[in-house]
This record gives C-alpha cells, structure tokens and sequence, in this order.
C-alpha cells in the first residue's frame, strides 16, 4: 500500500504496534528496520504535536528524535546503527508504556461499574427493553482520508442527535459507546449500544440499519457499520443461549444477564490494543446515559 493510502489512524496503530513488540522481543532485528524504514518518514508527516498521544507514540517520537537529529524525514534511512540506537533508546519506556496500559485498564474497570449499574437499573425500571449493538467504522476505501479531527466530529453530531431522540432515536431510554482504534487496518470506531422502550419500538434489524444509515449519513458516505441484528447472527448466539440483543423481557432473567453481558462488551479491560492512540483535548472516549432524570417516568423527583 502507497504511503497516500496510509491514513493518519493507521500509521498510529501501527506505530503502536512496533512499539509494543520491540518492548516485548517479538520482532527480529532486521524486521525492526524494515518497519522503520517503511513507517518513519509518512508517520511523521501526519505527526501533529497539537494532539495528545499514547506512551507508545510518545516513546517512538522522543527515540527517533533522539536519533534523526535536525534531519527531514525524507532524508532519514534507517541502517542498522540507527535501527540499534531506536531499540536501546524504546527500552528505556517500558515502564512509562505498562504503567500507562495498567491505568488504562483500571478505568475501563470503573467504567465497567458503571455500565453494568446503568443497565441493570434500566432493565429493573422497564418491563421489556428492546437492545440494539451496531458498529460504527469507516470504509476501508475511504478510511485513510479520516483523521481523529474527523472522528470527534461525526460522535458529536451522533451524541446530538441521541440526545434529541427524533427519527430512529425515538423513544429511546438508555444509551452507550466507547470508541476504539485498530480494529481492522488500525481504523477509527465506535461500539453503540441503544436501548429503547420496548412497548413502543420491536423492529431491531430495521432500527439498527436506520441508526447505521444515519451514521453514513453524518460521514457524508465515508462511513459504514455492522448490524448485529440480522437473523442468522441471532440465531448464532440463541444457539448458544447468549442472545443480548433484541428484545429483552425484565422477567426472564436469562434474557436479562445476556443484555448485561452484551452491553459490558463496551468496557473489556483486556482489550489494550484497541484502546485510542490519538485524540483531542478533552475528548472522551466512553460515555452512557443517565438513569435519574426527572423525565424518567416512575421515579421520585430529584431534588435538591
């Protein structure tokens, strides 16, 4: 693939990768230079210091900087003093690298918490929900032209127009996404989760393709998604009695942990790799709706 076909998420993501496996001495030598002399120079022109980085981003910059000097990219071949160099200089991050990962999971954890509470609260409130899971990601033809700038954009018109609950989020009572990177050529991707009162919406195929319609309609016909819903999907997972998705019926308590285990597919701590390498200041990566709200109809006001 030509260096213009190497989009800004998937440079990262596999900036990422070496990293990680020189740390842990998994890759030979003479693959390490082939990877430096393939990534260096176009993962430095999409390089942009505006933006916060993982550890191993961070690590890669400060070790090849420490080596390339006041050199271009472009002029920057990596022979095997220079490939020797990078790998004494990345050792010496491993810590900053795993005290990062461990932090990252610990709040995966808390978020987790979270989730599980949420959900389970909406699931004790309504008689029967009906819980949608889509993927929304970007098409691999058009996935290099996306930068995170991108990304943060079509989340926010996405969180809009939830949060306005009209078209296909109407009479929706619960939410959740967590957005991630690397799941397939290193691209930019948001796990959903909607959850809408089951006595007023049952068509879960057809609301799920409404909500990923709206998604490539956000990303102007750049973006795609995965419908969970489709018949044999659901039956894969009836066969083996996880079925999450759906409609889900408060007094089946099957039903109800699948729903549970389905929506904490959100928040896997083990998932480190998949976790954000490049965002924006203050931009969030998690989120899920709030339970207590004095809209919620058979709850206690809230009061002051």
């Amino acid at each position: 693939m030509s260096y213009s076909l190497i989009g800004q998420s998937q440079l990262i993501d596999n900036v990422d990768k070496l990293v990680r496996q020189v740390l842990s001495l998994t890759l030979s030598f003479e693959a390490i230079k082939n990877q430096l002399n393939r990534l260096y120079q176009p993962f430095m022109s999409t390089f942009d210091p505006d933006l916060f980085y993982s550890q191993t981003i961070d690590s890669f910059v400060y070790s090849t900087d420490a080596i390339v000097g006041d050199l271009y990219p472009s002029d920057v071949i990596w022979d095997h003093s220079k490939t020797q160099q990078f790998v004494n200089n990345i050792a010496c991050y491993k810590q900053d690298v795993e005290t990062e990962d461990n932090a990252w999971r610990y709040q995966e954890s808390q978020n987790r918490k979270k989730l599980e509470s949420y959900v389970r609260n909406l699931l004790n409130h309504y008689s029967r929900l009906l819980f949608i899971r889509v993927d929304l990601m970007y098409l691999k033809e058009t996935s290099h032209m996306v930068t995170i700038e991108d990304f943060n954009d079509h989340m926010t018109k996405l969180r809009e127009f939830i949060g306005n609950k009209k078209t296909c989020f109407e009479h929706l009572q619960g939410n959740a996404w967590a957005l991630e990177q690397g799941y397939k050529n290193g691209g930019l991707h948001c796990h959903l989760l909607l959850i809408y009162d089951g006595s007023e919406r049952n068509s879960d195929y057809y609301l799920a393709k409404e909500v990923g319609e709206k998604w490539k309609s956000i990303t102007e016909g750049t973006g795609t998604y995965y419908n969970y819903h489709d018949a044999e999907t659901k039956q894969s997972y009836r066969r083996y009695g996880n079925l999450g998705i759906g409609m889900i019926h408060r007094d089946n308590p099957q039903q109800v942990e699948n729903a549970v285990r389905t929506a904490l597919y959100l928040t896997k701590p083990d998932k480190v790799g998949q976790h954000l390498k490049v965002w924006l200041p203050s931009m969030r990566t998690f989120g899920h709706g709030i339970y207590r709200t004095n809209k919620r109809r058979g709850l206690p006001p809230i009061t002051n």
